[in-house]
C-alpha cells in the first residue's frame, strides 16, 4: 500500500507546469533552477519537485525516472500521469475505486483518514 506524502499548496501552475515539461529537454537532474528557466518562479512552484518524485517520475535524487521519459511521449502522457496517480494514491483507491470522481472535500476527509490526521 502506498500514499505519498507530497502535497501542492494550490494546483493553479499544475497544467501548465506539466505541458511544459513535454516540450523541455529533459534535465540530468530536476532543480529548482530548472523549474525557473520553464518559467514558475513561485515559491509554491518548488513543491513540484516532491510531487514528481511522489509520482515516480524523479528518484529520490531529483533524477529523472523511465516513468518521466515515458512521460514526455505526448502519446502517452496521460496514461503515465494517470498511472502515477492511482500508484502514489493506491491505499486512497483501494478505500474508493473512483476517487477521482469524489470531491476535493470528500479527498481531503479520506486522506486525513488514511493518514491520521
Amino acid at each position: 500500500m502506498a500514499l505519498t506524502l507530497s502535497y501542492l499548496i494550490t494546483t493553479k501552475n499544475l497544467e501548465p507546469f506539466l505541458n511544459s515539461l513535454l516540450t523541455a529537454r529533459a534535465p540530468d537532474v530536476f532543480t529548482q533552477k530548472f523549474i525557473e528557466s520553464l518559467e514558475f518562479k513561485s515559491t509554491n512552484d518548488r513543491l513540484f519537485i516532491g510531487m514528481l518524485k511522489g509520482l515516480g517520475f524523479l528518484d529520490q535524487a531529483a533524477v529523472p525516472t523511465e516513468r518521466y521519459f515515458n512521460f514526455l511521449d505526448q502519446t502517452q502522457s496521460k496514461k503515465i500521469l494517470t498511472e502515477a496517480i492511482k500508484e502514489a494514491y493506491e491505499d486512497l483507491f483501494n478505500v474508493n475505486t473512483n476517487a477521482h470522481e469524489l470531491t476535493t472535500q470528500e479527498v481531503k476527509s479520506k486522506l486525513k483518514t488514511l493518514t491520521q490526521g
